[in-house]
């Protein structure tokens, strides 16, 4: 008897069934993810031909990719890619797994800015780019500077940086939050490490197992990074210029006395992410 080939639905909804067994967070869009990636085709493709038969070396690829993730690895890592905004950038251990909650940074910026004039952005822990390559990307007279104390987090950003040929419009400079910098910036921007110390031990193995340790831990009240941040805008940020900082669950309330402490910062507000939780903080400096 001859064995039914497997087909690219077929492929998806095994996937689906192992992902869901293993408790992964997401099994349908993971196993999409992945089936897309093995099988080099598109949403297109598995939608509108989806019993379309799997060659023998996708189908190896495929269950490869399958088994990492059964093991808590990103989808991200291992199709070497995630989605942001517009850009595809690439993903790895050498930076946070872009995540759409970090978006609403890149939406309010683009909103408060809808006239693209020249702006100099500044992106403080930029990681592997991707507040400041997105915001760069729909504003063609941009250009920024980005700051890491991560060498490898900032050739992740260069690499991403060439991808989507913002290379030219970027400087990606190696320091320590805004130590050194002499020059201020019409946008300052930040996705800071904001988890407590004690709390990384518990988080999910996707989380604490491939993500850069140094990009999540922020001290132990999770509130370290703020506390120079807030403190380095009247230096950095232009008058009249904006910020806007990410910040976990349950930091609102101190997020925001941190900002208050600060004078000459104005319109202080919070804005909700898609899952309706406080996300990022945005002002104005006098």
């Amino acid at each position: 008897m001859t064995e039914t080939p497997l087909t690219l639905v077929k492929a998806w909804t095994a996937a689906r069934k192992r992902l869901e067994a293993a408790k992964i967070d997401t099994p349908v869009i993971d196993a999409r993810i992945l089936l897309l990636a093995a099988t080099e085709t598109d949403r297109a493709t598995l939608f509108g031909d989806p019993h379309r038969p799997l060659t023998p070396e996708a189908t190896m690829k495929f269950e490869t990719f399958v088994q990492r993730r059964e093991q808590r690895e990103p989808a991200a890592h291992i199709v070497g890619k995630r989605g942001f905004w517009t850009l595809d950038l690439i993903s790895d251990r050498r930076g946070l797994v872009p995540r759409p909650e970090t978006e609403v940074i890149v939406d309010l910026i683009l909103k408060t800015h809808a006239v693209d004039v020249p702006n100099r952005v500044l992106d403080l822990g930029v990681g592997s780019g991707t507040i400041l390559l997105a915001l760069l990307a729909e504003r063609k007279s941009w250009t920024g500077v980005g700051i890491d104390r991560s060498e490898e987090a900032l050739a992740l950003a260069g690499e991403n940086a060439s991808l989507h040929g913002l290379t030219d419009r970027v400087d990606l400079r190696l320091g320590d939050w805004h130590e050194g910098l002499d020059e201020q910036f019409d946008i300052v921007v930040s996705n800071p490490p904001y988890i407590p110390s004690a709390v990384i031990d518990s988080l999910q193995e996707e989380v604490r197992l491939h993500d850069p340790r140094v990009a999540l831990d922020g001290g132990e009240d999770g509130l370290d990074p703020y506390r120079i941040l807030f403190a380095a805008l009247p230096k950095v940020l232009k008058p009249s210029g904006v910020f806007a900082f990410e910040f976990g669950i349950d930091q609102t309330d101190a997020v925001m006395a941190l900002a208050q402490s600060v004078p000459g910062l104005i319109n202080l507000r919070v804005i909700k992410d898609l899952s309706d939780i406080d996300r990022v903080i945005f002002g104005t400096l006098v």
